[in-house]
């Protein structure tokens, strides 16, 4: 979804938008409505799934330098800020993420200690699995790198990881409720508690199996 200023406080010279009221983000398109925009941005989604499910090998390495073409492949069409980390400072009530300047230090930090933990190799079992993904989107979303598409990033990231381990892609819940209950759990991870992280990843991953 394009930014909502009702979730995210935003300052810095990415904070550019398309309508007085500033729900639009500033694109390459010069698209002015929100409804069209969203529409692009699915489709951008939909297309980059397509594209790095060829390119991204099994035994491709998940890094840092991944998260940024992966993000680059969803969003570079559409914003020029697409493929690298936030320039800007984003908070909401209760949250403010790490400022831009921090954030090549934490993405390092991320690779070493949380991606590199993970090869796809060691993600045989299914606990196993959905405690690495949970981890890995609990601590990037802590960290939320970019301007906007953070959880469609690292969803894409860990689909990829899931195809490297043989399974399919996840199913996550889409409803309303199921957003608010990745919200909350987004939130928890901040505080390291990935079990409802965990507990979103095994519901998702129980649904690509029947699916």
């Amino acid at each position: 979804m394009p930014q909502d200023t009702s979730r995210y406080s935003v300052g810095g010279s990415e904070n550019e938008y398309m309508d007085v009221k500033q729900t639009i983000l500033k694109n390459k398109r010069g698209i002015a409505d929100l409804e069209t925009l969203q529409l692009e941005e699915e489709k951008a989604l939909a297309r980059a799934y397509e594209t790095l499910f060829e390119e991204v090998l099994s035994d491709t390495p998940i890094t840092t330098e991944l998260l940024l073409h992966v993000h680059q492949v969803i969003f570079g069409d559409l914003y020029e800020w697409a493929g690298r980390w936030r320039r800007v400072t984003i908070s909401k009530p209760g949250v403010t993420w790490p400022p831009p300047d921090y954030l090549n230090n934490a993405m390092d930090v991320f690779e070493k200690d949380v991606l590199s933990k993970y090869p796809a190799h060691s993600l045989q079992d299914d606990e196993s699995f959905c405690e690495a993904l949970a981890h890995i989107q609990g601590e990037f979303l802590t960290i939320h790198p970019f301007r906007e598409g953070n959880a469609r990033t690292i969803k894409l990231i860990t689909d990829l990881m899931a195809v490297q381990t043989g399974r399919l892609p996840l199913v996550y819940d889409d409803s309303d409720e199921g957003k608010q209950c990745y919200i909350k759990a987004a939130a928890a991870a901040i505080l390291k508690d990935f079990e409802p992280m965990t507990i979103l990843i095994t519901e998702a991953l129980n649904a690509s199996q029947s699916s």
